[in-house]
């Protein structure tokens, strides 16, 4: 077994408490609703959305974040969507936590009125 920077992230990451973000009363159900109204939003507001299909995930890196969201004041959100039950997969895991050491906030939403609070609030 080799002990080098690559193992060491995937130790931290596994080790690493999962991204619980309890769920509000108006979570969804399903995560292509939560996906759809991001979407809508973020054109009423002129923002860009880096979003790749939910039917199409081999084209996307495991783990990636749902949404690369670029915002006015040059704020960069990293969003990952989630139902009420919905957790985070050990790749999304991983991936948060390299962009939390890289100096990065994920965030984990599960209704569209926890995205309203993080817009207001980043």
């Amino acid at each position: 077994m080799r002990f080098d920077s690559s193992w060491l992230n995937k130790y931290e990451s596994r080790r690493a408490k999962p991204n619980a973000t309890p769920a509000s009363e108006s979570s969804v159900s399903k995560e292509s609703e939560l996906h759809k109204a991001i979407i809508d939003e973020c054109k009423r507001r002129g923002w860009m959305a880096f979003h790749g299909s939910m039917a199409h995930q081999t084209f996307r890196t495991e783990g990636e974040f749902d949404f690369t969201i670029l915002a006015d004041g040059g704020r960069v959100l990293l969003v990952e969507c989630k139902t009420k039950t919905g957790k985070l997969s050990p790749e999304q895991t991983a991936i948060h936590h390299w962009a939390k050491k890289l100096g990065h906030q994920p965030h984990v939403v599960r209704s569209f009125d926890e995205f309203i609070k993080l817009c207001q609030h980043q």
